[in-house]
């Protein structure tokens, strides 16, 4: 059986799910936001070790002896009962679930896809990325610098002329005026420069600009590459950053990547521990190959509805190939360890 860990609003467990009915794979769709408030879970030991793991959601018992494979989408996190009203012991609760919940997922003996959530980590560390990407052979930006002293800032600026853009390690999201805005890449303007105190009250990276001629997106399942070519030149919304989305001029292909790079970017997932990832490139006017990052969860349905690329077909085959995914493993830690 096959546990997917993800929110009830997730769009791609519906597209994964519909491939694993097609396989006859047995599936569980569990939240842990339902936890504690709406399901139980137990771990009961004997003297000799674990006697039983059970999971009660909607009711029903799974095994979770049974799982094979556990695919970590977009979990919620643990939701405490209504009853609860005190604010420390809601508190308590919620970090006694979180802990609780953390040493379940370690003592799973099954396939993780893309990895259990606390080996997740660096998955989503930019500057793990920037150097582990380097050190793969990739082509990364010029004057890449994550940095919170002003002094470092004005000398990238003075030293690529201020073609500088902006990025934060950890996504943003604000609500202003009712409405929710997201933190993109940022094109560092001359007003920027005016305020570069700032920059001291957390760290900052700071990429020289890169010119492109188009911009990838890349899927990683297990050993294949999905590879989508994002025409963002096309579009003055989407030229900086394709997320700001312009499907009608920054159109979607599917791309043939040169085999080297395709290696590199199995190998940089793999390094990172992980049988899944979505890596971001540019392709510059040069024809160069330049990474941007990598993204341990990355989105990627809208490029299965774009391009037509089968990518839930790949992660339902992934999670239910035990064998392989167990090859995948060896192949992750061998990988971690040489670098």
């Amino acid at each position: 059986m096959i546990l997917i860990l993800s929110r009830r609003d997730d769009s791609h467990v519906p597209l994964v799910a519909e491939k694993l009915e097609e396989l006859g794979a047995e599936y569980f769709w569990f939240d842990p936001a339902d936890f504690p408030a709406n399901a139980s879970l137990t771990v009961a030991f004997n003297r000799r070790g674990i006697e039983r793991k059970l999971l009660r959601s909607r009711d029903q018992v799974i095994d979770l002896d049974r799982i094979t494979a556990v695919w970590v989408r977009r979990p919620g996190r643990p939701q405490v009962a209504a009853q609860i009203t005190d604010q420390d012991q809601k508190r308590w609760a919620g970090l006694e679930c979180s802990e609780f919940l953390d040493g379940l997922w370690q003592i799973m003996d099954c396939q993780w896809v893309p990895a259990r959530p606390r080996d997740t980590h660096f998955g989503y560390n930019k500057t793990r990325h920037l150097g582990l990407a380097a050190s793969l052979g990739f082509l990364i930006p010029d004057h890449s610098v994550v940095t919170n002293d002003p002094g470092e800032f004005i000398r990238v600026y003075g030293e690529t002329g201020g073609q500088l853009v902006s990025k934060v390690s950890y996504p943003l999201s604000t609500e202003r005026d009712g409405e929710l805005h997201h933190t993109f890449t940022h094109v560092v303007q001359r007003r920027d420069a005016v305020c570069y105190q700032s920059v001291r009250f957390a760290p900052i990276i700071f990429q020289e600009y890169v010119p492109k001629v188009l911009e990838l997106r890349l899927t990683v399942v297990g050993s294949h590459v999905f590879a989508a070519a994002i025409d963002s030149q096309a579009s003055l919304l989407t030229r900086d950053d394709w997320r700001h989305y312009d499907n009608d001029r920054a159109t979607y292909i599917e791309y043939h990547l040169p085999s080297d790079i395709e290696r590199r970017c199995v190998r940089l997932t793999q390094a990172l521990g992980l049988c899944f990832g979505t890596i971001d490139l540019i392709v510059t006017p040069e024809g160069e190959y330049v990474f941007l990052e990598i993204n341990a969860n990355g989105q990627w349905g809208w490029v299965e509805a774009l391009t037509g690329m089968p990518i839930a077909a790949a992660i339902a085959r992934l999670l239910v190939s035990t064998s392989v995914c167990d090859q995948e493993v060896q192949s992750c830690s061998k990988v971690s360890t040489q670098l």
